[in-house]
């Protein structure tokens, strides 16, 4: 999924990073009429990109409804589109959420990474991931704010023999977190540490060599589970950001081993990002 766009940020970062080192006050630049136009041009285009997204999300929204998904164990509030029914009613649902999807890309693409906005991003998704906040869906209306249902494997069930609810089979783990476009993050709250990350180029390999040299050369046999957040696109308030949960042991891959993934539509209101849509997700 968009396979190259990763390194791409990070080749464009990584190229701002040395500018700005070797030259600390870099000399004025002075715009040439031609150079006035283009500036306005591309100006024009993202007003129209911003115009269509803003279309694009009053259709999607206008088709949507909630699951009732009861109020037992917490399970959040999930987006369906009961009307659409038919096979081409879902396609047509899907390709407003992929149009979104395409128009956030086009315009966002190599965009810097180091900003308040995509830490804030990276911040709402790695709580959500991890299982220890979660998302508030965006939503026109006047209504109260429903949280989004969890990721992953992240959330309690129901337990079939008592009323209680049964914790998540990750609650008292440590979640590793792969960042390859960002070299830092805001980390959520939890009672416990919950988070460790690694970013930059070299963080899957770190990632790697650390879980080795703690756990993998004492049991050739362990599995090394971590969620991989790549690419983050954002373009103005729009945000889509890619997650894979893949298993490794001895730093291959397993075949057929994953906890699965999903691709987000983030929105962001008054500062705060909000789940638009999970455009697809897959599991194992």
């Amino acid at each position: 999924m968009w396979p190259n766009l990763a390194v791409a940020q990070n080749a464009k970062s990584a190229s701002r990073g040395t500018n700005v080192r070797a030259a600390a006050r870099p000399a004025a630049r002075v715009m040439s009429p031609g150079d006035s136009a283009g500036a306005a041009l591309v100006a024009a285009e993202e007003r129209e990109a911003e115009r269509t997204l803003l279309r694009v999300r009053r259709a999607y929204l206008g088709r949507a409804g909630w699951a009732d998904l009861g109020d037992r164990c917490n399970p959040g509030a999930l987006r369906v589109f009961p009307r659409d029914t038919t096979q081409g009613g879902r396609d047509s649902v899907q390709a407003l959420a992929e149009t979104m999807e395409r128009v956030i890309v086009l315009h966002g693409a190599g965009g810097r990474l180091d900003t308040p906005a995509v830490t804030a991003l990276l911040r709402t998704v790695v709580g959500w991931e991890a299982g220890i906040d979660r998302p508030v869906w965006d939503a026109d209306g006047t209504g109260a704010p429903k949280r989004a249902v969890a990721a992953g494997l992240t959330g309690e069930t129901a337990d079939p023999a008592s009323p209680a609810c049964l914790p998540s089979p990750i609650a008292r783990d440590t979640v590793v977190f792969v960042v390859p476009g960002v070299k830092t993050m805001a980390f959520p709250n939890a009672p416990a540490p919950r988070v460790m990350a690694y970013f930059g180029a070299e963080g899957q390999r770190r990632a790697r060599d650390e879980f080795f040299a703690r756990v993998g050369r004492l049991n050739p046999e362990a599995e090394l589970s971590y969620v991989l957040v790549a690419p983050i696109v954002t373009f103005r308030d729009w945000a889509v950001v890619a997650v894979r949960r893949p298993m490794e042991r001895g730093g291959i891959a397993l075949d057929g081993r994953s906890q699965g993934g999903a691709v987000y539509l983030f929105r962001r209101v008054a500062g705060t990002w909000r789940l638009l849509s999970i455009v697809r997700s897959w599991g194992e």
